[in-house]
């Protein structure tokens, strides 16, 4: 009788299992999906910025102006998350330098959004890589109004 109960009872936590790993899949594929069309999204940015910049006799500063400009306007208009953004900005980057679309200016561009983005995505006090807390006063003993230490007896330095 227990034998019986307990294996329908793996079988479910079996069948949930294998449920929860078909419903990830989908939702990787989604999310590498949203990192390709942004990527594309980018790079036809990124080679319009250019064409007008040399289109309108440009600086290489104000090339890179107007190329920054357009990738910050497309991540926006996306709606992407940073996560999604860097790694999109990542695989752009990339793909132009591969097909040799990539100038300096426009990579500068590209290199500065990336920086913004990551900004954005890990502002200062943000968690430790270890999960532990960042900032705040040190761990130990709590501070004495005395000047002499820290809470108890335990902490007092001995008297010589």
């Amino acid at each position: 009788m227990y034998k019986s109960v307990l294996i329908a009872a793996a079988m479910r936590a079996f069948a949930l299992a294998a449920g929860t790993a078909v419903v990830a899949v989908p939702a990787m594929a989604v999310a590498q999906d949203q990192v390709a069309a942004l990527s594309t999204a980018i790079q036809a940015a990124v080679v319009q910025a250019q064409a007008n910049a040399a289109a309108q006799g440009l600086s290489a500063e104000q090339t890179q102006a107007a190329v920054e400009a357009a990738i910050q306007q497309t991540i926006a208009v996306s709606g992407a998350s940073p996560a999604t953004a860097t790694a999109a900005l990542g695989a752009a980057r990339a793909a132009l330098a591969a097909s040799g679309a990539l100038s300096p200016a426009a990579a500068a561009a590209v290199g500065s959004v990336q920086s913004q983005v990551s900004t954005a995505a890990n502002p200062t006090g943000a968690a430790a890589a270890s999960g532990g807390a960042v900032g705040g006063a040190p761990l130990g003993a709590p501070p004495s109004a005395g000047g002499g230490g820290g809470g108890g007896s335990d902490y007092r330095p001995p008297n010589n």
